[in-house]
């Protein structure tokens, strides 16, 4: 009896796993699975609608790296001339790269190209950001905008036969202007600003024209205007400069923008700033260069003639003639 309940005990039943059953578990609840994935698919299609695409823009930069180009003759010249320190700026691919990502560069880029003044299509049903492609342009000095303490918002309002209401936002003060016809100007405390209607536009061009069709169109235009400081800024963290490798002087240039031709332009004038910045500089070398050449061979003629003049009179004082001049 004892071997027989030992053997019961040892013995284990097997569980046999029934496939439709559990099938059949879990598709009672199928409207579940579908709800949720359909769920899952509306959300990403809403997102990406809503979302603000980023495109990454690159350029590639040849860099001019004196010490690895064909002036280093002309370095070890003006070294053994003592010159050498005349010739140290822009030597360097990592001096230059630090130039190119400087805020001072990046600023100038920002002033000259007006990005301190964004513009946002009030009309769409998600409001988007305008590049080249407002009706009505915006202007205000980079002086005047350095001022700022906070963003202007200018609210427009275009209506199809060229006029132009404005809702202007200082901090927590407001103005409101209308205007029959553009050009016009609107001084304010903080600065004065100018309205003009952009040349390129479809709607400008219907306005030009005095085009009386049936078609008639309101636009609603917001600009904010930033301290272009605060605009370089963020245009420095969103862009990088990385050498190809060690042993050359090729960076890339990377930019992360929501508008692939605003990066296009602002990378294009971004290399034409440090273009001129640096043709100014090795100008300016190459002027106090020659000027500081020009100054020691001054001193050396004045130099060397004085020394002739004072071996002419002692040879007169000592009766000494030269043999060379009395021989027949």
């Amino acid at each position: 009896m004892i071997e027989e309940k030992r053997e019961n005990r040892g013995e284990q039943p097997e569980e046999q796993v029934n496939i439709q059953e559990i099938l059949f578990r879990y598709l009672i609840h199928w409207p579940w699975f579908v709800g949720a994935v359909v769920v899952c698919l509306i959300t990403a299609w809403v997102y990406l609608y809503i979302a603000t695409p980023v495109y990454n823009i690159s350029a590639t930069v040849l860099i001019k790296d004196d010490k690895k180009g064909g002036s280093a003759g002309m370095l070890s010249g003006l070294e053994s001339l003592g010159l050498d320190g005349l010739m140290s700026s822009s030597q360097n691919i990592d001096n230059e790269i630090e130039v190119l990502r400087s805020k001072t560069i990046v600023k100038e880029v920002v002033e000259d190209l007006g990005l301190y003044i964004s513009y946002t299509d009030e009309d769409e049903f998600l409001s988007r950001n305008m590049y080249k492609t407002s009706p009505v342009q915006v202007s205000m000095t980079p002086q005047e905008a350095d001022l700022l303490e906070k963003p202007i918002i200018v609210e427009m309002i275009l209506q199809p036969q060229g006029s132009l209401d404005v809702n202007v936002k200082l901090g927590d003060d407001e103005y409101q202007k209308h205007f029959e016809k553009l050009p016009a100007v609107f001084p304010t405390d903080k600065g004065t600003l100018a309205f003009f209607l952009t040349p390129d536009s479809v709607l400008s061009k219907k306005i030009l024209e005095k085009n009386t069709d049936s078609e008639k169109t309101t636009r609603n235009i917001t600009a904010t205007i930033n301290k272009p400081l605060a605009v370089a800024k963020a245009y420095c963290k969103n862009m990088t400069i990385e050498p190809t490798s060690k042993t050359t002087s090729v960076a890339v240039i990377s930019l992360k923008n929501s508008n692939v031709q605003r990066g296009k332009d602002f990378i294009n004038k971004l290399l034409e700033m440090y273009n001129i910045n640096t043709n100014n500089d090795k100008n300016e070398v190459a002027q106090k260069t020659a000027e500081f050449i020009n100054e020691r061979i001054s001193i050396i003629s004045k130099e060397l003639g004085s020394t002739e003049k004072d071996l002419e009179s002692f040879k007169r004082g000592a009766g000494i003639t030269d043999l060379t001049s009395d021989a027949p």
